[in-house]
């Protein structure tokens, strides 16, 4: 597929300011007086910014933005409808819970507030990554390790920023480093497993996308006859082939797995167990992460081999 850097900083910028929003919200219910107020609530500020500038970079990949509100005219079949319809709910109970939270309120209501903003925020990162996962054609995001990266992703990047903020309020408690850290380690599990069953899967043929794996065999034949691609119907570049069309080296590939393992896991895993308390470390290490992520995104994309390539010439997918 060809990497579209809207979708990208979408996927990625979203991806933390929905990681944040939880885990302020869950932090401020389940370990109240742990972090200060002050770095809950902006954390939770800055997670509503996130999403919202992650929905505002994907309309720039649509032919035409200003149809982007016909996003919600599917619910009930299209993940992407849920994913805009939960964010569109979440936006408003959101910002009342940062709201009271800001204020210092306490009571039934900011507890109610942060969970359903914890439990909405979960419902749009499993929505964007269904989005991708519900495509059969691709078989590198058809499979349950999508969703999974996208949300441990999340709360990883997330957890960064969270720490940073917290950070700037006082030294963070170091329960909030071991979170960190084991979401860390969980993601990382979880890329090298998806990398490893992408790589290891069964590569579809045209055969196999027409229905005919077997062959097919005629009357009185003695032999099946096997798919052939005869022609692909044009002499020159088209929609299909430039956008999924997209080719990249191996060699490259795996230069560019290593640059997301370093940035996005390594540095920021070993900055946690090091332990420096400063902020501006912090954040650093936090921005590190994200373009780690944002590489690793990159080649989420420019990895993945629609269907249609194989009647355009490419023998599997």
């Amino acid at each position: 597929m060809k990497p579209a850097f809207s979708i990208i900083f979408f996927t990625v910028a979203s991806g933390a300011g929905l990681g944040l929003l939880s885990l302020a919200a869950l932090f401020d219910v389940l370990a109240a007086g742990r972090l200060p107020p002050q770095a809950l609530w902006r954390g939770a500020l800055l997670g509503l910014v996130l999403v919202a500038a992650g929905l505002a970079s994907s309309t720039l990949h649509l032919a035409n933005p200003k149809n982007a509100w016909l996003s919600l005219a599917r619910v009930r079949t299209s993940w992407l409808s849920r994913e805009a319809a939960l964010a569109v709910l979440l936006f408003p109970l959101a910002g009342l819970y940062v709201a009271l939270s800001a204020r210092g309120s306490a009571g039934f209501a900011r507890v109610l507030l942060a969970l359903v903003t914890a439990a909405i925020s979960w419902g749009v990162l499993v929505c964007t990554a269904m989005i991708y996962a519900s495509l059969k054609p691709i078989r590198q995001w058809h499979t349950a390790w999508t969703p999974v990266n996208y949300v441990l992703l999340g709360h990883w990047s997330g957890a960064l920023l969270l720490a940073a903020i917290a950070a700037a309020y006082g030294s963070p408690p170091r329960s909030l480093a071991m979170i960190a850290g084991a979401i860390g380690w969980l993601a990382l599990a979880a890329k090298l497993g998806y990398w490893h069953a992408t790589s290891r899967g069964t590569p579809t043929t045209l055969a196999h996308a027409i229905g005919v794996d077997q062959g097919v065999r005629g009357a009185g034949a003695s032999a099946a006859a096997r798919a052939r691609l005869l022609d692909v119907g044009h002499s020159r570049g088209t929609f299909l082939t430039r956008e999924f069309g997209f080719a990249l080296a191996q060699r490259h590939a795996n230069v560019l797995r290593g640059v997301a393992l370093v940035l996005g896991f390594g540095l920021p895993l070993a900055f946690l167990a090091w332990g420096n308390g400063r902020w501006e470390v912090t954040l650093s290490i936090a921005a590190c992460c994200i373009i780690g992520l944002l590489v690793e995104r990159w080649l989420f994309f420019a990895e993945a081999r629609h269907t249609v390539r194989l009647f355009h010439g490419d023998a599997r997918t």
